[in-house]
């Protein structure tokens, strides 16, 4: 939302004054809200329509922008001056955060179209096709741009392409397509939001209206109050874009990666007791990319920083109050029926 906002403001409130910024960032929030409200097959169409817009823009800078490069353009390697190391592993935390969302596809699987075939050709080569294509943007807009209008730029895919074109209609074009991006994640983001803590009330960890789904068959409790509190952060913590993005996304990778950790740590286990009847060729292959991830992932979470580890944890456990009253309420005191008859014991 916030970067979806600086592209916005490349038509309206370029001073960038607050409580703009807040009013079109709460239009950001609300719209793609109503979009899911409507039903699944609204927002189908309107994911299917902006995914194709978003590849536009990217795909001409990962091609032709390629063409425009100036080497004069790229600032240093390592501008703050500290370890190269240090350096990395702050950008790759920043980076991760184009590919938090890999696993939704999976979170959304129960409404897909063949979900066994389709969401892990999604997660796949969705991944891949991000892969080569931010990559290679990425460095298009490095070597468009010089390195000091790059450092201040709200939208710096519009900034690229009025270079390569030495006008501000190009810059202007890209932009909308942004818009339109930014948009449909928005939209998809959004039915997420509401997908997790439906799930979670469905297996008894989180508030029972949580599990419904509308009469549009969309889990509506979720995402009006998801948005609603996306909302009262965004008015609470919204000062100025770089300082709000950097923040929002060093503590959206801190809280993606704990569960990207988790999943890693599932897997090696599961090889390491139930695998052991997999193939060995292809047990060493799974063990070697699960004990990467496990590994990569505590390496973003040292990127992210000790701010976003403090609001991290902070947010994190948010959660026990809400397990706790939950427990309480259907008076769930030590272990569970569950717990008792996996132990052998009769309930």
């Amino acid at each position: 939302m916030v970067a979806w906002v600086g592209y916005v403001e490349v038509f309206s409130n370029t001073s960038h004054a607050r409580g703009w910024s807040i009013l079109i960032a709460l239009v950001g929030l609300w719209v793609p809200a109503a979009v899911n409200l409507a039903g699944i097959r609204s927002l189908s169409v309107v994911q299917v329509i902006t995914t194709v817009l978003k590849f536009v823009p990217l795909l001409f800078m990962a091609t032709v922008g390629l063409l425009f490069i100036k080497s004069a353009n790229f600032g240093e390697f390592n501008a703050g001056g500290g370890s190269a190391l240090g350096a990395v592993s702050a950008a790759a935390a920043i980076a991760l955060f184009a590919y938090i969302g890999i696993e939704t596809a999976s979170v959304a699987a129960g409404r897909v179209v063949n979900p066994r075939r389709n969401v892990g050709r999604a997660t796949v080569f969705g991944t891949l096709a991000c892969a080569v294509v931010y990559l290679l943007g990425t460095v298009a807009v490095f070597g468009t741009v010089s390195h000091d209008t790059l450092v201040a730029s709200t939208a710096p895919f519009a900034d690229a392409a009025n270079a390569i074109f030495g006008g501000e209609w190009a810059g202007d074009t890209v932009a909308v397509a942004a818009i339109v991006s930014g948009f449909g994640a928005l939209v998809g983001w959004t039915l997420i939001v509401g997908e997790m803590p439906q799930a979670a009330a469905r297996h008894g960890l989180f508030p029972a209206p949580f599990a419904r789904d509308s009469r549009r068959g969309v889990p509506a409790y979720g995402i009006v109050a998801g948005t609603f509190l996306a909302s009262v952060l965004t008015v609470v913590s919204y000062t100025s874009f770089a300082k709000v993005f950097t923040t929002v996304v060093l503590l959206s990778v801190l809280t993606a990666v704990i569960p990207y950790l988790f999943s890693a740590a599932a897997q090696v286990y599961w090889l390491l007791t139930e695998g052991r009847r997999v193939h060995s060729g292809h047990l060493l292959r799974d063990l070697v990319v699960a004990v990467t991830a496990w590994v990569f992932g505590f390496w973003a979470l040292a990127g992210s920083g000790y701010q976003a580890a403090y609001y991290g944890l902070f947010c994190l456990l948010l959660g026990v109050p809400v397990y706790i009253w939950l427990k309480a309420g259907r008076r769930e005191y030590g272990p569970t029926t569950t717990d008792r008859l996996t132990e052998g014991v009769r309930p």
